[in-house]
């Protein structure tokens, strides 16, 4: 039997352009992805910078849509040829908030790099039954923590 060569691990350390919530999550899932047996080295780094990215997209998404609303009335408002004065303003219906269309996107591709990453809740559930299962009760216990404090 030869010993299995090991990839390059994520560093750590996220990348100097990732800010605020995606830098947070970086730090937070790297850390387990590379304690598991996952096989997520340094060449998988572009879609854990993209999970993480919009992992933040769909966070300020969520934020504008709690703020502002999922949509908003729109009116539709006339003025007057000679003297530029509102003359009406009419209630033309409701605009959805953009801001829905970005929470949609981010989750769908949140979904999507979570299945590439192991990171859905069928193959976490596998990853901690296996993990128990070969007697790594830290691995099983910090999957565990992690994804049931998010």
């Amino acid at each position: 039997m030869t010993a299995k060569k090991k990839s390059a691990r994520l560093s750590a350390t996220p990348p100097d352009y990732l800010q605020g919530i995606a830098r947070d999550m970086w730090s937070a899932i790297v850390p387990v992805l590379n304690k598991q047996d996952l096989n997520v080295t340094q060449l998988d780094s572009s879609i854990v910078e993209a999970f993480c990215i919009n992992y933040q997209s769909m966070r300020e998404a969520y934020e504008n849509v709690s703020e502002n609303g999922q949509s908003k009335k729109a009116y539709k408002t006339t003025l007057s040829p000679v003297t530029g004065e509102i003359v009406a303003t009419d209630f033309v219906g409701f605009k959805r908030n953009p801001a829905t269309q970005i929470l949609d996107s981010a989750t769908s591709r949140l979904k999507q790099l979570g299945n590439e990453l192991g990171l859905t809740p069928a193959s976490r559930q596998e990853l901690i039954q296996s993990a128990g299962n070969d007697g790594d009760e830290n691995v099983a216990a910090d999957l565990a923590k992690f994804f049931g404090k998010k």
